[in-house]
Parts: C-alpha cells; sequence; structure tokens
C-alpha cells in the first residue's frame, strides 16, 4: 500500500484533522471535541461514546512500526495476555500523510501508583514464546536520528550534541544486543504505559516491541530513581517482584545512555517553547556534564 508522506511535525490541530478525517472513513462518528488523552509520538483521542481510541502517528514514514504494533496485539491478545486490543476496523487508515489505527476504549483507566503492578507485567510478558511473525532486532537509534533529522526551533548546538552523543553510543549498544539473547521485549516498559482498568493492569502500546536483551524492559525504571525521584524502596520492590537488579549488570550504563537519549530526542519535538523547552534545556545540561543525578521531570 503506498501512502502519502507528511514531514510536518504532529501538533493537537494537525492530529485533530487526520483524526477526523480517519474516522469518517472507517464509518466511525465524527468528533472535532474528542479529548485529547496524549500527545507524544502519536496523538490519542478518546471516543468514549463508541468504545474507541483513535491513535494517530506522526507520518506514513511510520508504515512498518504501526504494522509490527497492531500484529503484536493481536497476537498478545490470543496469548490471553493483559493488553489493550486494537478494533476489528481494516486498519490503518491514512489520512492527511499520517497513519491512524483505532483501540479499544478502556473507561476510567489510571495508571498504576506501583511500579510494582509493572514488574509483574515484565515478568510475565518475558515468560511468554517468541512470537511466530518476525520483529526487528532493538534498535532505537534510527528513529532517535529521524527526530534529528526533522526537528525544527531548536538550537543547531543542541541538534550537533545528541547527534555526536548517538554516533558515540550506538556501536557499543548494537555489540551489546548482538552479544545477548535475541528475546521478546516491550521496548517502551514504563509506568505510563500501563493502564488500570478496575482490579486489572493492561500493558499498551507495542510500538516499540522488539527481540532484544530483556534488560532494555527493566532499565526505564532504574533510571526513575535518579531522574524522576523514585524511591529506592520502591524501586527494590520492583527488584523482588520481577526477580532481577538490572543495575548490577555489565551493560546497564550502555542501556541507560541510550535510554535517556531516546527520552531527549522524544521530548525534543515538542521543547520550542513551554515547559517542554525548560526541561529540555535541563535535560541538555546534564547530558553535557554527564551529570547522572540530576533530576528530570516527567511531562
Amino acid at each position: 500500500m503506498d501512502f502519502q508522506e507528511t514531514h510536518e511535525g504532529l501538533t493537537e490541530d494537525n492530529a485533530r484533522r487526520a483524526m477526523l478525517t480517519a474516522c469518517n472513513s472507517a464509518g466511525l462518528p465524527t468528533r472535532p471535541d474528542a479529548k485529547l488523552l496524549r500527545l507524544g509520538e502519536n496523538a490519542l483521542f478518546a471516543l468514549p461514546d463508541v468504545g474507541v481510541v483513535v491513535r494517530v502517528a506522526r507520518s506514513t514514514e511510520m508504515a512498518d512500526r504501526v504494522a509490527k504494533e497492531l500484529a503484536v496485539a493481536r497476537w498478545l491478545a490470543g496469548h490471553r495476555f493483559p493488553s489493550v486490543h486494537p478494533t476489528d476496523a481494516s486498519q490503518p487508515v491514512e489520512a492527511d500523510g499520517r497513519l491512524v489505527t483505532f483501540w479499544e476504549y478502556v473507561p476510567d483507566s489510571s495508571t498504576p501508583d506501583s511500579v510494582t503492578v509493572l514488574a509483574a507485567l515484565l515478568r510475565d510478558l518475558h515468560a511468554l514464546p517468541n512470537p511466530d511473525f518476525p520483529l526487528p532486532v532493538l534498535d532505537p537509534f534510527p528513529i532517535m536520528r529521524r527526530r534529528l533529522d526533522v526537528v525544527s526551533g531548536i538550537r543547531r548546538e543542541d541538534v550537533r550534541f545528541l547527534t555526536e552523543a548517538c554516533d558515540n553510543a550506538e556501536g557499543e549498544f548494537r555489540d551489546l544486543v548482538a552479544s545477548s539473547p535475541q528475546q521478546l521485549v516491550h521496548g517502551d516498559a514504563h509506568r505510563g504505559n500501563v493502564l488500570l482498568d478496575g482490579g486489572r493492569a493492561l500493558l499498551i502500546d507495542y510500538e516499540a516491541t522488539a527481540k532484544g536483551p530483556l534488560a532494555w524492559d527493566l532499565v526505564p525504571t532504574a533510571i526513575a530513581v535518579d531522574r524522576f525521584g523514585l524511591a529506592p524502596a520502591e524501586y527494590a520492590d520492583f527488584v523482588r517482584t520481577y526477580g532481577i537488579d538490572v543495575t548490577k549488570w555489565h551493560g546497564y550504563p550502555v542501556l541507560r545512555i541510550t535510554r535517556e537519549l531516546g527520552m531527549t530526542t522524544w521530548l525534543m519535538q515538542m521543547a520550542q517553547s513551554g515547559p517542554a523547552a525548560d526541561e529540555f534545556a535541563l535535560r541538555m545540561e546534564s547530558l553535557r556534564k554527564g551529570d547522572h543525578e540530576r533530576r528530570w521531570h516527567a511531562l
């Protein structure tokens, strides 16, 4: 299937236009006032009256990732893993140069207070067999480089620093992944990607799912102690629930810097003004200084 490409950054306005166009194509109600749930790598809009969340990807260049996300979600559903399912609609839908998918809406959902919920989900996810369809080898660098290539409104010296930091980190990361067992990893395993549906915890967002070292899924929670103020006692509970402390692994420093570059280039896409710009400046300063304990803030 051929898609029209767009390199315009994802904003609430253009994502909403794509959402409305896709809903019209899919026979869903068009709600110009649909609630925006999240704006980041994707934009998510809620249509609670029909039980659907509409997910708008940044561009049609994400076609492989979108197709993989749908395949993984359907595979997890087949294994009765607690996850969010795509609807039965024919998807993805191309709209205004972006790809749109449709997912079940979880009403009255919230994120868990404790990271042990995430630890239990990851433990069970990692116990599943590898899927019976191809998955890419874990490699976050192409999307980081794409962000750096297309970003606008960011100082050139910041883009240059992040580009060089990716150059410096990529070789060690690839060597580490190549020398590690290739197992199913979620790819973006943080507490924000867990929804509580009543008493049931659901793992969501499979866009970054890949084959790689299981440690990759444990790194975000470990980083959160230094960067986001997670209490050491809470991290200890996470370790007890999952069964491994990733900070003791020899590959942790390599995975940590790669993850932090990913988080920073993700934020860079929204950092032209406002709180995101202030947070981006803080992260850049800490990365330049090699300050691994500087507190960051989730946006």
